[in-house]
């Protein structure tokens, strides 16, 4: 063979691989090749006689090429550079695995999304679960604080009403009380003023015999000096010489008498018209009998002065 190849390179195969599929050469550019198809004198394409036909590269053929370039990174006649060696290319290993099978790339993607949102249903309800334990639990607090708060000013409020109750209680208490002790006041002075009432009823009478027998006696008085009078003569020298037992009457002395009898003891001025009690002494004006508490007569303490109509 004429043309510059490299060394004949054994490639890797698997015991698995081989027991299924026959070995056979991909379509890639070996270091000392020119691209594109080159033919020996005869004719002949240089390419590996496997009897199949080259379609992707595979998988593990890959790592085969990156071991070939790293032996021959010290060959110089190479043409080709390690970016265009290593070109990433599908192969087909007859299963259907490729990276660019869309079918298995979209159930792949579909199987991880798939565990990826069970994940994250799970890890959502478990925080909403949580949020929901928590929610509770504050409300549940807030619940408690608010009872605790509305008890507490429940109870203040019973308190601050049961002590005004006690005091109107109380304020009332005190009230009756008053009304009791006024009762009691006005009872003993009603009892104090029917003794009183009962007390000027005898006196009434008493006065009233009293005036009774005055005027009997002013009677008996008036009819003594008419009757003295009616027994004198007509002429004066009669009247001058007429006596009684023996005496001459003297009428202007009996009626000084009776001026004296009828005239106040204090001022000697006006008529008497008062009667002392309990000494039953006539014998002071009203306005004498106010300013006196004794009898002037008989120097006996006055209970109380009553007035005569003579």
């Amino acid at each position: 063979m004429e043309g510059q190849i490299s060394q004949q390179v054994p490639y890797f195969t698997t015991p698995n691989l081989l027991d299924h599929h026959p070995p056979y050469i991909p379509p890639f550019q070996v270091a000392g090749l020119a691209p594109g198809p080159s033919h020996e004198e005869n004719g002949l394409e240089l390419q590996w006689n496997s009897g199949l036909e080259s379609k992707k590269k595979r998988p593990i053929e890959q790592a085969f090429l990156e071991n070939n370039l790293a032996n021959n990174n010290s060959n110089n006649n190479s043409q080709l550079s390690s970016a265009d060696l290593l070109q990433a290319r599908s192969v087909s290993i007859g299963l259907g695995l490729s990276l660019e099978n869309p079918r298995l790339t979209s159930s792949g993607d579909s199987a991880l999304l798939g565990l990826v949102g069970d994940a994250l249903d799970r890890e959502l309800q478990r925080q909403d679960a949580e949020i929901d334990r928590y929610i509770k639990l504050q409300g549940d607090r807030l619940r408690q604080a608010l009872l605790e708060k509305f008890q507490a000013t429940q109870l203040q409020t019973i308190s601050y009403v049961e002590e005004k109750v006690l005091q109107k209680l109380r304020e009332k208490e005190a009230e009756v009380e008053d009304i009791n002790k006024k009762n009691m006041e006005l009872e003993s002075r009603m009892e104090h003023l029917t003794f009183e009432a009962n007390a000027w009823q005898q006196r009434a009478k008493y006065s009233e015999n009293m005036i009774n027998s005055l005027k009997l006696n002013l009677q008996q008085v008036y009819a003594q000096s008419r009757d003295s009078k009616e027994g004198c003569g007509d002429s004066e020298v009669d009247d001058t010489a007429s006596c009684c037992n023996g005496r001459p009457v003297d009428f202007l002395k009996d009626s000084k008498e009776m001026k004296e009898l009828i005239t106040c003891k204090v001022c000697r001025v006006n008529e008497v018209c008062m009667l002392l009690l309990p000494c039953k002494h006539l014998c002071l004006c009203k306005e004498c009998e106010s300013k006196l508490s004794s009898c002037p007569l008989c120097q006996s303490s006055k209970y109380i002065g009553m007035e005569v109509y003579m």
